[in-house]
């Protein structure tokens, strides 16, 4: 079974350059983690300021080590700081996936 969590975050809409920094810096430590199959964390384009998240990892051991990461902990950081807020997210246990 993998673990996927989507959602979103908002920040105010001025406030997103500077949180393009910590953007990289999340999605590249995150994809460099142990079980981490993928990590995204993109604007949407037609509505500023809303960053939609996708998180797809091998297993609850694998999401335990990427909370507790320092770059985690760097990204919460930062979040808090610039005012990212209504964040709404949703957790997906997969027991089979396949390509179409």
């Amino acid at each position: 079974m993998t673990i996927i969590l989507a959602g979103t975050i908002r920040i105010a809409p001025e406030r997103l350059e500077t949180l393009r920094p910590h953007l990289a810096a999340q999605v590249a430590g995150s994809r460099a983690e142990p079980g981490c199959l993928d990590y995204a964390l993109s604007e949407d384009r037609l509505d500023p300021g809303l960053i939609r998240v996708f998180e797809h990892f091998t297993d609850e051991a694998a999401l335990a080590f990427h909370r507790a990461s320092p770059h985690m902990a760097a990204w919460r950081a930062a979040c808090a700081e610039l005012g990212v807020y209504e964040r709404r997210m949703s957790s997906f246990d997969v027991s089979a996936y396949r390509e179409i």
